[in-house]
């Protein structure tokens, strides 16, 4: 009969000790979701309309248009799961990257701004994998304006070489 009584007491005092380990699990789950965290708006990104690429001889480096295309549709998605985005995003900026350039814009102005580009890209990948929302707040705010560094320097690096040609015509 102390058998029989001691192994109920041994298995009741088992079954409650599960049960508090599952709340404290429930708990830790609790404190890793974004609800008290509100990301700032994304930065106006710069863009490259398709009559200005048309007009600049950029229309045709096709990877510039699907990386753009690519990247504007990142800004206005969530950031708490835009992981797999910037997979995708990621792939296309090395597509780009290795793709053959226009001739005016074949330069390590250009080439360098992408490597910026990835690199926040990178570091925005990374916070948003170990779920630190202020880091890929920020981390996104600097991808967004590397960008815009990009799109600046093609712009005038355009506007340069359209200065120069209409000099010498």
């Amino acid at each position: 009969m102390f058998k029989s009584m001691l192994k109920i007491v041994i298995i009741f005092t088992l079954l409650n000790s599960c049960k508090e380990v599952k709340t404290d699990l429930i708990v830790r789950n609790n404190n890793d979701s974004i609800i008290n965290f509100m990301f700032s708006p994304p930065i106006k990104l710069d863009s490259l309309p398709v009559a200005y690429r048309i007009k600049n001889n950029i229309f045709n480096w096709s990877e510039l248009t699907v990386f753009i295309d690519a990247f504007e549709n990142l800004s206005i998605l969530n950031p708490e799961g835009i992981e797999v985005f910037i997979d995708d995003l990621d792939l296309k900026l090395k597509a780009l990257s290795k793709s053959s350039y226009p001739q005016h814009l074949d330069l390590p102005d250009i080439k360098s701004r992408l490597k910026v580009v990835r690199t926040k890209l990178l570091q925005t990948k990374f916070h948003s994998k170990n779920k630190s929302w202020e880091n890929l707040d920020l981390s996104l705010q600097e991808l967004y304006l590397s960008y815009n560094s990009l799109i600046k320097r093609i712009k005038s690096i355009n506007e340069e070489v359209n200065l120069f040609n209409k000099e010498f015509n």
